[in-house]
């Protein structure tokens, strides 16, 4: 029990003003911003930076379109479907 006691003491005499303390300071001196910023930043940094055009440009998306055509073509070729004269040169080749 008296170690229960104790505890309850410690906690209220050093962890509970302490906290008090160290969130008030970190208010008053501008912390809490220059975390924050310097989690947007690193945020940033790890998805790529804060935008742009992405894809690589216009042969980067006809690659990628005919890509995705002749996995189409291939799925349709294993269901069994009809394929049309495009599909059909995309798997010949």
């Amino acid at each position: 029990m008296n170690s229960k006691l104790l505890k309850i003491a410690l906690t209220a005499v050093f962890a509970i003003p302490f906290g008090f303390l160290s969130s008030n300071s970190v208010f008053a001196s501008g912390l809490s911003s220059r975390f924050e910023k310097n989690q947007a930043d690193a945020y940033l940094i790890s998805c790529g930076g804060g935008g742009g055009g992405g894809g690589g440009g216009v042969a980067a998306r006809k690659k990628k379109k005919a890509k995705q055509a002749k996995a189409k073509a291939m799925f349709k070729q294993r269901k069994g479907l009809p394929l049309t004269d495009a599909e059909k040169a995309l798997l010949a080749e």
